[in-house]
């Protein structure tokens, strides 16, 4: 039951079991960009530090999390400014890789608070937790005053699409992401957006 769900802050601490999820939330996106670049280490490996670090997008300072009674990352919320992609850093990520995800990039709703990853553990879902974590992630939006929270799912991915619609989540663009081995999905990338309450005079930007 959601009830015995509780929803914080992500800590530094919490980066080993984010990880994970951040990257079954990305649906091979991750793995298809960061796969081999240091021998040795795996994509999950190689997000921990920025995850436990305090700069950048994927710092935890970004991330709300779903604890289960236990203490068990049970699900992750990962939204920072979309303004935020334009000054990103991806010179480790090789240009092939980048070039073949472009159109991502060119589909966007800028202004808003975008949702990055959104995921729960198996023992975890159909138990009401994404929506908690959803409906939370909206608020920050609000709060914050961006206008609208956005996110990005596969064509392909049925539930994932129907939680959001759900929500009030709407389609308003398609990015052509190309088929690969490493990144197989039909139907592209689709770009949904759910308004917030109307920006207001003396709320910040997010920080």
């Amino acid at each position: 039951m959601t009830d015995s769900i509780t929803l914080r802050p992500a800590t530094p601490d919490d980066a080993p079991a984010i990880a994970p999820l951040l990257v079954m939330a990305g649906g091979g996106s991750y793995e298809f960009m960061l796969d081999g670049l240091v021998p040795g280490m795996s994509t999950v490996d190689l997000l921990i530090p920025g995850l436990s670090g305090t700069a950048g997008s994927f710092s935890y300072r970004h991330i709300v999390v779903a604890q289960a009674p236990d203490g068990t990352v049970a699900g992750i919320a990962h939204a920072y400014p979309t303004d935020w992609m334009r000054q990103a850093d991806r010179s480790l990520i090789p240009p092939d890789r980048l070039e073949h995800l472009a159109s991502f990039d060119a589909v966007q709703a800028w202004d808003t608070l975008f949702l990055s990853a959104l995921a729960v553990l198996p023992a975890w879902r159909r138990q009401g937790v994404a929506g908690r974590l959803l409906e939370e992630t909206v608020e920050r939006a609000a709060t914050g005053g961006f206008p609208g929270l956005s996110l990005h799912v596969w064509a392909d991915n049925e539930p994932a699409r129907w939680l959001y619609a759900r929500h009030g989540f709407t389609e308003r663009g398609r990015a052509a992401i190309p088929w690969h081995p490493r990144l197989p999905h039909e139907g592209g990338s689709i770009l949904m957006v759910r308004e917030t309450l109307t920006r207001r005079a003396g709320f910040p930007l997010w920080r």
